[in-house]
């Protein structure tokens, strides 16, 4: 196919948000996706948006789009662009590729028999699977990781594995996934060993939200999780030379070989990040979100709304009425009686361009809450955001 499309290897250019198309023979780059603008809901899929990573999966090149928490795809022989896996909405929800939560999916690696993409998902902490089902259906697992407010160094069967914020995969030679556990500064080991598998929990155990656990379809069941290497500096990628694993120690601007044969017992840790919830009013509130351009900026609207707020929420059941995209920085929330506690999940987006300026600066800004609430009555009927300028 190479030769059929006139280059040899994908980049992911973060920092331009494009996709470009190397020519190993002469250096020739050119432009594969994207316009050099950031991508915003309801702009097509002319844009990308912070694109981390890529992979050949599924006869297409998958791009892991950390900018908006989705997964793309790119056919070189169409040029294609299509959205394959995630919402935008930031979190951790597994199953159908076109429902599920990502939350800054970074790096990805594909199994050796090419039945598994592996997906490192940095804002939960976790590494997540995109299969297809005996239908074809794609389909989204987490292996390891339990969301957006828990992370450590923690290895053993995968139920109970963490990490932190890992940014890179890499498939080993024994079928194995490295994974580069950057702010644990150190090399993971993921593996399926079904003898590592947990004794299941009695059936129809309730989760914290009152629903039948299927204890026997937890897809974390069988993995496993050790510990290659430690003390590196925010190892965020690397490839296989031989039986050593050459690591990117992005926080020491240098290479590091890390014999495949070792293994470490790290110090182990696990960390919740503890955010009190917010008590609101179950009858009810109004949801703000408040932008003030920075100085010498306006809202730019030239390529449409300039801005746009997505609310969802866990338990989905959670919100009667409020869910969903719009333009509008201020919304009416109302809540279901089933529920006393949850957790909003705010992304919020506004563009905004230089004053008086003949070629003045355009500005995306982005900022994603994950917000505990619990219902209570008497409590207030508002909950202002700040999205940052």
């Amino acid at each position: 196919m190479a030769e059929q499309v006139g280059y040899d290897v994908v980049v992911a250019d973060s920092a331009h948000h494009l996709l470009r198309g190397v020519r190993l023979a002469d250096g020739t780059v050119r432009t594969l996706a994207g316009d050099g603008r950031q991508w915003m809901q309801g702009g097509g899929t002319t844009s990308l948006s912070t694109p981390w990573d890529v992979a050949w999966f599924a006869d297409r090149v998958w791009i892991a789009m950390a900018g908006i928490h989705q997964l793309w795809t790119f056919d070189p022989e169409s040029g294609a662009v299509e959205v394959a896996a995630g919402t935008t909405t930031e979190g951790l929800e597994d199953g159908a590729a076109e429902s599920a939560w990502f939350a800054q999916p970074s790096g990805l690696a594909v199994s050796a028999d090419g039945s598994i993409l592996f997906v490192a998902d940095a804002e939960t902490s976790s590494v997540r699977s995109i299969t297809a089902d005996e239908e074809g259906t794609l389909r989204v697992a987490t292996l390891v990781g339990q969301g957006l407010f828990d992370f450590g160094l923690v290895d053993g069967p995968a139920p109970l594995a963490l990490l932190q914020h890992p940014l890179g995969l890499t498939t080993l030679p024994d079928g194995s996934v490295a994974v580069y556990d950057t702010y644990n500064g150190a090399i993971r080991r993921l593996r399926f060993d079904p003898s590592t598998a947990l004794p299941l929990p009695e059936p129809e155990a309730p989760d914290e939200y009152g629903d039948v656990v299927a204890p026997e379809d937890d897809p974390r069941q069988g993995w496993q999780v050790s510990t290659l290497a430690t003390g590196l500096a925010e190892p965020s990628g690397g490839f296989v030379d031989g039986d050593t694993l050459v690591v990117v120690e992005s926080a020491g601007h240098r290479l590091t070989r890390v014999p495949l044969g070792a293994g470490v017992i790290a110090d182990q840790s696990a960390q919740h990040a503890h955010r009190p919830a917010v008590e609101l009013s179950p009858d009810g509130i109004d949801l703000s979100v408040v932008f003030t351009p920075p100085p010498g900026q306006k809202l730019d609207d030239s390529l449409g709304p300039s801005t746009q707020v997505m609310v969802d929420s866990s338990p989905p059941g959670l919100l009667l009425h409020g869910a969903g995209t719009s333009t509008e920085l201020v919304r009416e929330l109302t809540f279901s009686d089933e529920f006393t506690e949850g957790v909003l999940h705010v992304s919020a987006r506004a563009a905004s361009c230089d004053i008086d300026a003949e070629h003045g600066t355009c500005h995306i800004h982005q900022q994603d809450w994950g917000v505990p609430v619990r219902l209570v009555g008497g409590a207030v009927e508002q909950l202002e955001l700040v999205l940052a300028g």
